[in-house]
Formats: C-alpha cells, structure tokens, sequence
C-alpha cells in the first residue's frame, strides 16, 4: 500500500524528538510520490542521508536524484512541532544558506522544502499573523527560482504542512485536501524545473498513457 501523508505525520508523532529516522515515512512518501509522475530513482529515506558536496561543506540531505554522478534534485525535510517563534526564523535563514551554500558548486541544481508544522504549538506575532503564516509566506517569496532568476539561496518549490498534534491518528492533517493539493503543486514545479533543465528524462506522453 502506498504510504499517505497521513501515515507519515502520524509517525512522525509518535516517535521520539531524537529519533533520526523520525523524518523517514515522509521520505519515503515524497520517493513514491515521484515514481509515480515518472521519476524513480529519487534516494534516501530510511535514515539514510545523502551526502552532497557544497561550496563551504558537504551537507547531508534527506533526498537527492542523482544523474551520471551528478545530483539533480535535492529535498530538505524538516518538522517545527515546537516553538514555532523561536525556530521559523532560524530555518529561514538555514534553508537559504544550505541552498546557496550547494547551488555555488551546481547552479542548475532543483531544489525542494517540505516542513510539517504543528499548528496546535503555534502562536500570534505582533502583526496579527501567526507564525505559520508567517513562514508560509515567507517560503513562497524565496521559492521562485527559475531561469533567468537563479539567484543563490533561493529554491524552486516549497510545501508547508500543517498538521494538529492534538487531535486523533488519522485526523491530524488541517485542511486534508488542500494540503494534498498543494503537494501535488509542489511536485510539479519540481519536476517541471528538473525536466527542462534535464530534457532527456522526461516521460514520454505514451508511457504516461499505459
């Protein structure tokens, strides 16, 4: 059976804060998720990192696709399951200088974000927005890189999760069908973005029709 998103936040849940597989069900739904819009072969998951070498630093990330020795697309995955204010704005500024940090060495690099955020841990800003919001908008305005615009730091596509820890397995998704969509979204800029920079893996329309 297919792994959901559901099944992926509800183990993440319930494992423990230092659990370095904590993330793996979510790999391994985003691994599936790209097999079936014609892309096999994404790595990681299962604890299993992927070392990638940068500029600065080798820096380990969650998935990769990696064509003739040469990684392609790259997934950060990150959870915010408490104090949102404190840790948003720490992985913003993360985000942007992992990402700048590999696209010195690839500039062609496509690179993803997926981060669950618990909303039942979330709180107001002096603003009125919460710190959900905040981060969503602030991910939207840095996932626009698409030629002419490479700019370091910036990535091509962001989904932000919001889930509700206090509610029961299987419910804890907010808003279920538009967090689906919004995955959906998300794995069609990414390949979209690999598939022109990458021409010759992208499916054929009559195996798509089989």
């Amino acid at each position: 059976m297919p792994i959901t998103l559901s099944d992926a936040v509800d183990d993440l849940l319930k494992r423990p804060t230092q659990d370095p597989g904590r993330l793996d069900t979510l790999a391994t739904h985003c691994i599936e998720a790209f097999a079936r819009e014609g892309l096999p072969g994404v790595q990681g998951g299962k604890a299993n990192e992927v070392g990638i070498r940068g500029l600065g630093r080798q820096k380990d990330w969650d998935l990769a696709y990696v064509l003739a020795g040469k990684p392609r697309l790259l997934i950060s995955l990150k959870s915010i399951l408490k104090n949102l204010a404190g840790t948003v704005p720490n992985r913003l500024d993360d985000l942007m200088g992992e990402a700048a940090n590999v696209q010195q060495l690839s500039p062609e690099i496509v690179i993803g974000y997926v981060v669950i955020v618990d909303e039942h841990e979330d709180s107001k800003r002096r603003d009125g927005s919460t710190w959900a919001d905040h981060f969503e908008s602030n991910l939207r305005k840095i996932a626009i890189r698409k030629a002419p615009l490479w700019n370091q730091g910036l990535i091509e596509a962001a989904w932000l999760i919001r889930i509700n820890s206090s509610r029961p397995p299987g419910q804890r998704i907010s808003h279920v069908e538009d967090m689906d969509a919004k995955g959906t979204t998300f794995f069609k800029a990414l390949l979209d973005e690999l598939y022109l920079r990458e021409p010759t893996l992208k499916p054929s329309p009559a195996l798509n029709n089989l």
